[in-house]
């Protein structure tokens, strides 16, 4: 049920002072914000901060789905934790909406949902596609499909179903982009030119430099894509949006799941939204063909 937060999840956060040489600082000097019911500290905030449950926000947030037009009809979700519950995540996935007809594979529309009690995120509901066959969260190329809110304070539910109920829409013209990008030819070397520039690339003292077993990793991953769907637009996409969605657990190196994940997330995000990426794929061409 979309409903029910896990137990993971389903904890107060509270304030309690720093203490140093045995005596509590004042509070405008920081606050611990602990869980409530491991005593675990999340991280330090401010005087003024003032944490809400993760419940507060998340049953605004349901209450407004249901206030909407969406059809949540088989609607799932799942959650994800973050640093001992300071963040967390959530992907809610509506069945219903499904883009076969244009796309030519089976789709979904997937909110997810972020939030955190000690202020490493803010409040946030993203509206995207999946592709059901590869599990891939296909990051919208428009940047207006979200909802957003201060995690410190309660949501209008009435306000969330209104703007949600637009997204199915705009998400439809995603699906007329997917399609449009399986007729548009990207070279490889331009693939690789673009990784070496905007993704695979790590700073050092040096200076900034191509991470190659990065960019290995990548390039044999749109070598798979290519192969299903040649040398397009398309591939090269589900290339990036594979990697924004799938972690390798291999390369955590005992790094928080959640957060790697999240940092891919954005790093893919940043990345087909930037005008390098929408030159690549002749995005202007398809927006004067699919004017809004």
């Amino acid at each position: 049920m979309l409903e029910t937060l896990p137990v993971s999840l389903s904890w107060n956060p509270v304030l309690q002072p720093i203490w140093h040489n045995g005596q509590p600082l004042p509070k405008e000097k920081g606050q611990k914000i602990v869980r409530d019911d491991t005593n675990e500290v999340l991280g330090i905030v401010g005087g003024r901060y003032s944490p809400k449950p993760y419940s507060l926000l998340w049953n605004s947030l349901i209450e407004g789905l249901h206030k909407s037009d969406l059809d949540l009809s088989n609607a799932t979700v799942k959650f994800n934790s973050m640093n001992n519950g300071g963040a967390m995540s959530a992907l809610i996935t509506l069945p219903k909406y499904n883009f076969k007809r244009i796309v030519g594979e089976s789709t979904a529309i997937t909110l997810k949902v972020y939030n955190s009690v000690n202020g490493s995120l803010k409040y946030e509901v993203v509206a995207g596609n999946m592709i059901i066959f590869c599990e891939n969260l296909q990051a919208s190329l428009q940047d207006t499909i979200s909802y957003t809110a201060m995690h410190t304070a309660g949501t209008d539910p009435a306000k969330i179903g209104q703007v949600v109920s637009t997204w199915p829409t705009l998400l439809e013209r995603d699906a007329h982009l997917f399609k449009y990008m399986r007729e548009v030819h990207v070279p490889r070397s331009k693939v690789q030119t673009f990784l070496e520039k905007n993704l695979c690339i790590t700073t050092t003292k040096s200076g900034v430099k191509v991470n190659q077993k990065w960019l290995n990793k990548m390039l044999s991953l749109y070598d798979e894509y290519r192969r299903r769907l040649g040398e397009t637009a398309y591939a090269f996409y589900n290339m990036m949006t594979h990697y924004g969605t799938h972690v390798d657990m291999d390369s955590l190196r005992g790094a928080d799941l959640g957060t790697r994940a999240l940092r891919q997330e954005r790093q893919v995000q940043r990345a087909v939204r930037s005008p390098v990426f929408k030159n690549l794929i002749n995005y202007d061409e398809f927006e004067q063909l699919h004017v809004a």
